[in-house]
């Protein structure tokens, strides 16, 4: 009865070792356990006999070894979906559910998740709080955003929200309200697909309500280790309602759009993008958007950011103003980072 007990336990402990992913160093070791992700040339570890996960430097590995299903993201914005094991140093292979194998140099990986087959765990969550109080004409500003994601292997989603409310003796309320979603399907050779919807309410601009419907395509025309930048164009249709004698506005516009992300830098991270709207039954009529974000990762997924978003419009509303802008600097919270 001993022995077969004894037995059991040392299969189920093979088993489990069996089940652990390996990492290769360039000084000779190698490290097991469950390799979590690897995100701006860090990879993280657990394991069983650290109360922390270990962070490592991807530099330093010319091996690895991941028994679970893992998104890779690669240079030049190849996205592949399979089983990675390095069976020579500085190289890794990837192969499919259906058998199929391909091998890329260790320094060609951006970003390597497993993928969870748990559905929650493909989301990503965040909020940032911001606020403002002076004691002149006691003045205040709150700033609420916050953006939901989700990715797979072709589909990428992006929600987000921002509310401004803004408060001073002997003067209006400020108020303004944006929400976007859009989603992309990704296509060979850096291509995809971008369909967006968006709403906006701003005193400012005089704006009760713009609702936008863009559709298009893009494609990313750098993409390394470090950053990205991308290009995408289409159309939008508008449907616009205004705080004053405006009347109700419906047209369609062309839009161009681009966005630059640095991603691999330690802690810091920064993405801006540019959108350029062209009406095409009011030719003369220009609108463009402008947003920067900054941010610095902190312990316990927290993290401080600082952004700016400016709007123009060349034919705003009677009472409205041309151009807009929100600056905000606060902290943020993520799940699932």
């Amino acid at each position: 009865m001993r022995f077969h007990l004894l037995f059991l336990l040392c299969a189920i402990s093979f088993s489990l070792y069996s089940q652990n992913d390996t990492i290769a160093l360039k000084n000779g070791k190698k490290i097991y356990g469950e390799i979590k992700n690897i995100q701006s040339n860090v990879l993280t570890l657990e394991t069983s006999y650290s109360d922390s996960d270990f962070k490592i430097n991807f530099k330093e590995v010319i091996g690895i070894k991941i028994q679970k299903i893992c998104f890779v993201l690669l240079t030049k914005g190849i996205r592949r979906t399979g089983y990675v094991k390095s069976n020579k140093p500085n190289y890794f292979t990837i192969t499919t559910k259906d058998k199929v194998k391909e091998t890329f140099k260790l320094t060609d990986l951006i970003s390597l998740d497993e993928l969870s087959e748990e559905y929650w765990d493909r989301f990503k969550f965040n909020i940032d709080l911001n606020y403002t109080l002076t004691k002149a004409n006691k003045a205040s500003q709150f700033v609420i955003e916050g953006n939901l994601s989700y990715r797979d292997l072709k589909w990428i989603s992006n929600s987000s929200f921002s509310a401004l409310n803004a408060n001073q003796d002997n003067t209006e309320d400020i108020q303004r309200t944006e929400v976007k979603a859009d989603i992309k399907h990704i296509l060979p050779k850096k291509w995809y697909l971008l369909s967006n919807l968006g709403f906006l309410s701003n005193t400012e601009q005089a704006i009760e309500s713009r609702y936008t419907i863009i559709t298009g395509i893009g494609r990313y025309l750098l993409f390394t280790q470090q950053l990205s930048l991308g290009f995408n164009f289409g159309l939008n249709f508008n449907i616009e309602k205004f705080n004053d004698a405006t009347s109700k506005n419906s047209s369609s516009e062309l839009y161009f759009g681009s966005e630059f992300d640095m991603f691999d830098f330690n802690d810091f991270k920064l993405i801006t993008n540019f959108n350029l709207f062209l009406s095409k039954g009011e030719l003369r009529r220009v609108r463009a958007d402008y947003t920067i974000n900054i941010q610095y990762d902190l312990p316990l997924d927290l993290y401080i950011k600082t952004g700016f978003k400016f709007n123009y419009d060349n034919q705003s509303a009677i009472t409205g103003s041309n151009s807009d802008y929100l600056f905000t600097s606060g902290i943020g919270w993520s799940f699932n980072k």
